[in-house]
Protein backbone atom coordinates (compact mmCIF):
# COMPACT_ATOMS: atom_id res chain seq x y z
CA UNK A 1 0.00 0.00 0.00
CA UNK A 2 2.67 2.68 0.95
CA UNK A 3 4.62 1.68 -2.26
CA UNK A 4 1.30 2.45 -4.28
CA UNK A 5 0.77 6.20 -4.00
CA UNK A 6 -2.79 6.04 -3.53
CA UNK A 7 -4.66 8.23 -1.47
CA UNK A 8 -4.02 6.80 2.31
CA UNK A 9 -4.62 7.77 5.45
CA UNK A 10 -3.39 5.91 8.53
CA UNK A 11 -4.93 5.74 11.83
CA UNK A 12 -2.05 4.36 14.38
CA UNK A 13 -3.19 1.70 16.32
CA UNK A 14 -0.77 2.78 19.87
CA UNK A 15 -2.63 5.34 21.94
CA UNK A 16 -5.04 6.01 19.03
CA UNK A 17 -7.58 3.53 17.83
CA UNK A 18 -6.76 1.71 20.87
CA UNK A 19 -8.66 4.57 22.35
CA UNK A 20 -12.02 2.79 21.39
CA UNK A 21 -12.32 1.33 24.57
CA UNK A 22 -15.89 0.35 26.30
CA UNK A 23 -17.14 -1.84 28.38
CA UNK A 24 -19.93 -4.83 28.47
CA UNK A 25 -22.08 -2.53 31.11
CA UNK A 26 -21.82 0.17 28.51
CA UNK A 27 -22.67 -1.20 25.75
CA UNK A 28 -25.51 -3.60 28.09
CA UNK A 29 -27.10 -0.33 29.22
CA UNK A 30 -27.07 1.19 25.61
CA UNK A 31 -28.27 -2.02 23.37
CA UNK A 32 -29.24 -4.77 25.38
CA UNK A 33 -32.17 -5.80 24.00
CA UNK A 34 -33.01 -2.96 21.62
CA UNK A 35 -32.40 -5.44 18.51
CA UNK A 36 -31.87 -9.10 17.65
CA UNK A 37 -28.58 -7.97 15.87
CA UNK A 38 -27.45 -5.74 19.51
CA UNK A 39 -27.95 -9.04 21.52
CA UNK A 40 -25.84 -10.48 19.36
CA UNK A 41 -23.28 -7.91 19.36
CA UNK A 42 -23.31 -8.09 23.59
CA UNK A 43 -22.72 -11.85 23.26
CA UNK A 44 -19.62 -11.36 20.61
CA UNK A 45 -18.30 -8.32 22.76
CA UNK A 46 -18.55 -10.79 26.02
CA UNK A 47 -17.06 -13.58 24.37
CA UNK A 48 -15.33 -13.80 20.96
CA UNK A 49 -14.55 -17.52 21.41
CA UNK A 50 -10.85 -16.29 20.93
CA UNK A 51 -9.49 -13.80 23.99
CA UNK A 52 -11.51 -15.55 25.98
CA UNK A 53 -14.21 -13.21 28.54
CA UNK A 54 -13.40 -9.70 28.58
CA UNK A 55 -15.62 -6.99 30.39
CA UNK A 56 -13.75 -4.22 28.54
CA UNK A 57 -12.11 -4.51 24.59
CA UNK A 58 -10.56 -1.77 22.56
CA UNK A 59 -13.04 -1.47 19.32
CA UNK A 60 -10.72 -1.66 16.92
CA UNK A 61 -12.57 -1.83 13.53
CA UNK A 62 -14.96 0.61 14.30
CA UNK A 63 -12.36 3.50 13.87
CA UNK A 64 -12.12 3.21 9.71
CA UNK A 65 -16.25 2.99 9.54
CA UNK A 66 -15.77 6.30 11.99
CA UNK A 67 -13.42 7.72 9.95
CA UNK A 68 -15.94 7.25 7.18
CA UNK A 69 -18.58 8.94 8.87
CA UNK A 70 -17.18 11.94 10.19
CA UNK A 71 -13.29 13.01 9.68
CA UNK A 72 -13.94 15.91 11.87
CA UNK A 73 -13.46 13.09 15.04
CA UNK A 74 -10.12 12.43 14.17
CA UNK A 75 -6.38 14.93 13.97
CA UNK A 76 -4.14 13.92 11.69
CA UNK A 77 -1.32 15.72 9.34
CA UNK A 78 -0.24 15.11 6.15
CA UNK A 79 3.78 13.28 6.19
CA UNK A 80 5.84 11.49 4.13
CA UNK A 81 5.05 8.48 3.04
CA UNK A 82 7.53 6.32 5.25
CA UNK A 83 9.37 3.51 4.04
CA UNK A 84 8.74 -0.09 5.24
CA UNK A 85 11.63 -2.60 5.58
CA UNK A 86 11.68 -6.31 5.10
CA UNK A 87 12.20 -7.21 8.67
CA UNK A 88 8.64 -4.90 9.08
CA UNK A 89 10.16 -2.21 10.80
CA UNK A 90 9.50 1.58 9.37
CA UNK A 91 11.83 4.98 8.61
CA UNK A 92 10.47 8.06 8.18
CA UNK A 93 11.41 9.75 4.72
CA UNK A 94 11.30 13.79 3.79
CA UNK A 95 10.59 13.15 -0.03
CA UNK A 96 8.00 10.31 -0.71
CA UNK A 97 4.43 10.98 -1.14
CA UNK A 98 2.43 12.19 1.03
CA UNK A 99 -0.04 10.20 3.42
CA UNK A 100 -2.53 11.05 6.18
CA UNK A 101 -1.57 9.96 9.95
CA UNK A 102 -4.14 10.21 12.17
CA UNK A 103 -2.38 11.06 15.41
CA UNK A 104 -5.39 11.37 17.73
CA UNK A 105 -9.21 10.94 17.94
CA UNK A 106 -12.35 11.88 19.52
CA UNK A 107 -13.14 8.60 21.36
CA UNK A 108 -16.12 9.89 23.03
CA UNK A 109 -17.60 10.93 19.98
CA UNK A 110 -17.05 8.03 18.07
CA UNK A 111 -18.41 5.62 20.89
CA UNK A 112 -21.09 7.35 21.19
CA UNK A 113 -22.20 8.16 17.68
CA UNK A 114 -22.06 3.85 17.40
CA UNK A 115 -24.24 3.48 20.66
CA UNK A 116 -26.66 5.63 19.07
CA UNK A 117 -26.91 4.59 15.33
CA UNK A 118 -27.42 0.39 16.96
CA UNK A 119 -29.81 1.57 19.23
CA UNK A 120 -31.88 3.68 17.46
CA UNK A 121 -32.28 1.38 14.40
Amino acid sequence: MFESKVKLTVILCKNVASNLRTSIYELEHYLKNKSELCNYLLERFYNDGYHGLQERRVLWDISVIAYMINKSWFVGKKISCPNINDDTSYELTTNNHLITKINDIKSDKIIEDMLYSLSNN
